[in-house]
């Protein structure tokens, strides 16, 4: 059974994992339904950083905000440079990247936070979202792993803060990722392959190989890298849906040749 389901409010269409909620925090990954933003990024684009008109953009995210019964001003957004770096959030970061990109936590892929009420929020066409939760701590995070930030090992390193800095334990972190183009479209060259099977020749199954070339499993290999961190296999939650696979329900940054909107990955501690 999947620990992971669809849920839909009006026209806005989310996944979400129950069994959380029940233990104190929401995370959501959303779809592409249920905005008002025009073709390329219709409907429900939540990046605010790819040409979109700014005003439908906030306009999505109050929607997004909503879901948490939080108002657009709780969100909290990082910059994404497809690095490594993962902070802790406090009550001083409310509102940073809410309602413009320039105002984003610079450098950082990933947030901590164990403050109530604060929504993480992080954005997507492609790469895998990481979403963690502690329900002993109470404490939650989100990473945005591409390839580069799943090369860096930013899901251990969102660990690693999470141990030193706050209290948790790997044995109790839940880890969900979500949606992100699947090893059925991830086609890398041989120069990234290299680099793949130096930096992880221990791990398995994470490529493919066929008559046009080589595919990267970045799902597998983020919950490899997981449990090397310590998180146990059944705290792993893995979403195979493919983003790129899917137009309907999903933006791609790659099959939509860079022009298209964000989904939103999204987690926050239930007040």
């Amino acid at each position: 059974m999947n620990r992971w389901t669809w849920q839909q409010v009006h026209d806005l269409e989310y996944l979400t994992v129950p069994a959380w909620q029940e233990r104190g925090a929401k995370a959501v990954f959303t779809a592409r339904s249920g905005g008002c933003s025009n073709s390329p990024y219709n409907s429900l684009n939540l990046g605010l950083h790819v040409g979109d008109d700014a005003e439908k953009v906030l306009h999505n995210r109050r929607r997004l905000a909503e879901i948490f019964a939080a108002e657009p001003g709780d969100l909290v957004s990082c910059q994404q440079v497809h690095g490594n770096q993962v902070g802790i959030v406090t009550e001083a970061h409310r509102g940073r990247g809410a309602f413009s990109d320039q105002d984003s936590i610079s450098a950082w892929d990933g947030m901590i936070t164990a403050q109530p009420g604060l929504v993480l929020a992080t954005f997507y066409a492609d790469c895998i979202p990481l979403l963690f939760f502690d329900p002993i701590r109470q404490v939650v995070a989100t990473a945005h792993s591409g390839w580069k930030g799943t090369y860096m090992r930013i899901a251990a390193q969102t660990v690693t803060v999470m141990t030193k800095n706050l209290g948790c334990s790997p044995a109790d972190i839940q880890v969900w990722l979500g949606p992100g183009i699947g090893a059925c479209c991830y086609r890398i060259q041989a120069d990234l392959l290299d680099k793949v099977r130096d930096g992880f020749h221990d791990f398995s199954d994470i490529i493919y190989e066929d008559e046009q070339g080589c595919t990267w499993d970045l799902k597998a290999t983020n919950a490899q890298i997981l449990m090397e961190a310590g998180i146990p296999g059944d705290n792993i939650i893995t979403c195979p849906l493919c983003t790129a696979c899917d137009a309907g329900r999903f933006f791609s940054y790659r099959r939509d040749g860079g022009t298209t909107g964000r989904m939103g990955a999204a987690i926050a501690l239930l007040k």
